[in-house]
């Protein structure tokens, strides 16, 4: 090229690195070599802490009563379940025991908070002689040995409400063990030691059965080899298809060394920064990868034009590639960034974390404009267009052209506008149906067949406890939780959650149980008594008594030392995201009629699980539609600096809406609820496709000055050119991605694959059809421009001639 024609700056920067191409290319080799000795500190865990809106009033209490009482999110419930029988044997009854001893021995738990039948800290309260009053081990420290002690055993334990149904079951066929892990103990560890526990001691009398925050992602961290697997063959699928869509050495090798070095620049970068890269979110990191390789599928295919425009000219096609397709693809780059960005309003550390991170990632694309055409031009490599290749692609333009030449005829218009309407109406009906949270029992990451959601089934079935627990929080003045309004709040509280909601509610499990039992005994055993005082004194007489009885261990699970707090954990089935409202509201139902704050203290909603679980979909409920909103706004604004035209932004804005309105309206029906794990993904799926039609508009712009204002040789030009690698890059991406629902056993992965290739699609079908369509019937200055402007050059260097 002249230099008198380099009239940019963008044609004169194309044009240096074309010319020094070889220097910039073992630069950018330099730095991916820096950026690798990142990638290998990367840190990828599971912190329950980041997972959670730090700005939630649920979470600073917990951040405060999580250091007395657990956090009541990082529990497991351990089941053992009699094969035949119940579990009412000197051999049953030892092996509880036996793994009782040994949680309570490992320095991963708090041992205060592991509780069993076998525990010290459970007590029975027994009459002696002259009207004494003790309270001793329910079954401890040994198992009963003769028919006699098993029997008592028996009775004291189905005498007693705080254990009949929750402890053990009602039918004496199971028993449970509950503890709670530290919170600074990786997930992966205790995967480790729960999974040994339940291979040492199942067998073939009993059945060991395992629930709770720690054991869901300790089985994530099992399947990170599998994930590894799937992107693999994802991978591997991706090379294939580049090698039939292209059938030469270049078409496979360009993308995917473009590919792998982006990807240690974005895996360096997380790993200089020290963020953690939680494994539940490596599926973003392939989605960035497929961006790569469809950026990769366009530019590329490109090259191959210019090259064979100029007589194999590599340079001329290296040059002319980097120009032309510099602007397309930063435009579809930033607004797939954009989709990551925004993250940073959620009060979430993990999606703040993960907005800095995968902008980073995203934004390193625009390298594909310069790394593909140089990789095509220093490779040594043949390219071939042989008859056959020509047929095939004539073939899948008529293809093409037959849907666009449809959907832009007088006819084909109006059934395409009315589809498109029908389609909009009935996905906006269906996205009504789209959840906060879990829309299901058990866990959403897994199938329903898996072995956490099976244990999880038959715990709730067979038990009044579960992993599912909120908590009712109390603080005051010292030795106030003696207050009889205290505890009759606390007492009430259970209650009222029992009669609001009977079909989610299980049980409860407080000091107060064991006030009543002991008022019991007091009394000769009257169940008449099986009450709370109703004084100061009596309370602060009955509580000094269980105190003074019982182990500190017993108490200290619902009081703290001082008296000062005290803590109601309830029950509940499941974490659905209907059940967590109502559960919130009958909550708050019942601090209507009565006051959280007394003369002596205050109480406070709310911890456990299910406490961090109303928070995070409060935030989730929050963050999503203003998520949404900005990144819409930021790919307008976007479009509107690219094309320089308000139209421009809106015809590529407002058809995001209908196919992301389709991938909502599949996340509804098939039950995926919007969550921390799916939420990422649908703020990057609302960008995911737009530059389709970026490519296809920066196209139109070059071809209507060239097919001298004629729309619909624009368009037809258009379509058989970009179409082409539009079709390329859905094929290329949408195929191997709809691989994870036959090669992973992770129901999350898969489904979030198959959203993924069903926002792609829907916008490919867009791009061939929709787009088209509008620009032919609006004819948008943006794209006539070039020309107007080119008339106009010539009209006024005609004038000067002419004078």
């Amino acid at each position: 090229m002249k230099q008198e024609e380099k009239k940019t700056l963008l044609d004169r920067l194309s044009w240096f690195l074309t010319g020094h191409r070889r220097v910039v290319f073992v630069l950018i080799l330099v730095l991916t070599a820096v950026f690798l000795f990142g990638a290998f500190r990367i840190k990828g865990e599971v912190i329950l802490t980041d997972m959670l809106p730090y700005d939630h009033p649920f979470l600073k209490l917990h951040a405060t009563f999580s250091k007395i009482f657990g956090s009541g999110g990082s529990g497991a419930v351990i089941a053992v379940k009699a094969r035949s029988g119940d579990i009412f044997n000197e051999t049953n009854l030892t092996k509880v025991k036996k793994m009782t001893q040994e949680i309570e021995l490992w320095d991963e738990v708090h041992r205060v908070l592991t509780v069993s039948i076998a525990s010290h800290s459970v007590k029975v309260v027994t009459a002696r002689s002259k009207g004494e009053i003790s309270t001793v081990p329910l079954m401890f420290p040994d198992v009963p040995k003769n028919s006699e002690e098993m029997e008592r055993l028996k009775k004291n334990i189905f005498s007693n409400p705080a254990y009949n149904g929750t402890l053990v079951s009602k039918d004496g066929t199971g028993t449970l063990i509950l503890t709670e892990f530290k919170e600074n103990i990786s997930y992966a560890r205790a995967f480790q030691l729960l999974q040994k526990l339940k291979k040492d001691y199942e067998d073939d009398r009993v059945s060991i059965h395992i629930t709770g925050y720690p054991m869901l992602m300790g089985w994530i961290y099992s399947l990170k080899p599998q994930m590894y697997k799937v992107f693999g063959i994802s991978v591997i699928g991706i090379a294939i298809i580049l090698f039939i869509v292209f059938r030469n050495v270049l078409g496979i090798i360009a993308p995917l060394t473009n590919a792998g070095v982006l990807t240690i620049w974005g895996l360096g970068f997380i790993g200089f920064t020290g963020i953690n890269f939680n494994p539940m979110l490596y599926v973003l990191a392939f989605l960035v990868g497929s961006r790569m390789i469809g950026n990769s599928v366009q530019i590329i295919h490109r090259y191959f034009e210019e090259l064979s425009a100029g007589n194999n000219d590599r340079s001329r096609a290296c040059y002319e590639t980097m120009r032309t397709m510099f602007i397309p693809n930063f435009a579809a780059v930033a607004t797939d960034a954009a989709g990551f960005l925004v993250l940073l309003v959620a009060k979430i550390v993990l999606m703040q974390h993960l907005a800095v991170i995968m902008t980073f990632w995203m934004m390193s694309i625009v390298l594909t404009g310069f790394m593909v055409p140089v990789v095509c031009t220093l490779l040594p490599f043949r390219v071939a267009t042989g008859p056959k290749e020509k047929a095939q692609l004539d073939m899948l333009s008529r293809i093409m052209m037959k849907i666009t030449h449809f959907s832009i005829s007088p006819r084909g218009k109006y059934v395409v506008g009315a589809v498109i309407v029908c389609i909009a109406v009935l996905c906006t009906w269906q996205t009504t149906k789209l959840k906060i949270g879990d829309p299901s029992a058990g866990s959403p990451v897994f199938y329903s067949n898996h072995p956490y959601n099976k244990d999880q089934a038959l715990i709730n079935k067979t038990f009044d406890a579960s992993s599912e627990n909120l908590m009712l929080f109390y603080e005051g003045q010292k030795d106030s939780v003696y207050d009889p309004d205290v505890l009759n709040t606390f007492e009430g509280f259970a209650r009222h959650m029992q009669r609001a909601l009977p079909d989610i509610y299980k049980s409860s499990s407080s000091i107060i149980d064991t006030m009543k039992m002991t008022n019991v005994t007091y009394h000769d055993g009257d169940k008449l008594w099986y009450q709370l005082p109703r004084n100061q004194a009596m309370s602060t007489g009955l509580m000094n008594m269980v105190k003074q009885n019982t182990s500190r261990g017993t108490y200290e699970r619902f009081l703290d030392t001082t008296c000062e707090r005290g803590q109601i954990t309830l029950f509940f089935s499941d974490h659905i995201s209907e059940n967590l409202i109502r559960i919130r509201d009958a909550a708050y139902d019942f601090f209507k009629t009565r006051p959280m704050k007394i003369d002596k203290g205050e109480f406070k909603l709310a911890g456990g699980r299910i406490g961090m679980e109303i928070a995070l979909n409060e935030e989730m409920k929050r963050a999503h539609v203003v998520i949404d909103c900005i990144v819409l706004g930021a790919i307008f604004v976007l479009c509107v600096f690219s094309f320089r035209s308000i139209v421009a932004a809106l015809m590529l804005t407002l058809p995001l809406l209908l196919a992301n309105s389709v991938a909502a309206a599949y996340m509804g029906l098939k039950g995926i609820g919007l969550s921390i794990n799916t939420l990422p993904v649908a703020a990057i799926g609302v960008g995911v496709g737009v530059d389709f039609a970026i490519y296809l508009y920066s196209r139109c712009i070059e071809e209507f000055p060239l097919q001298k204002g004629n729309w619909m040789a624009t368009i037809t030009q258009a379509i058989c050119s970009c179409g082409k690698a539009v079709v390329f890059t859905g094929i290329t991406v949408i195929l191997p991605i709809l691989s994870w629902y036959v090669f992973s056993d992770m129901k999350f992965q898969a489904e979030v694959g198959f959203f993924l290739a069903m926002i792609m699609g829907t916008n490919v079908l867009l791009t061939l059809s929709l787009h088209p369509l509008m620009i032919y019937v609006i004819k948008p200055k943006f794209i006539s421009r070039n020309l107007v402007e080119r008339e106009e050059t010539r009209v006024r260097e005609g004038v000067l001639v002419a004078d």
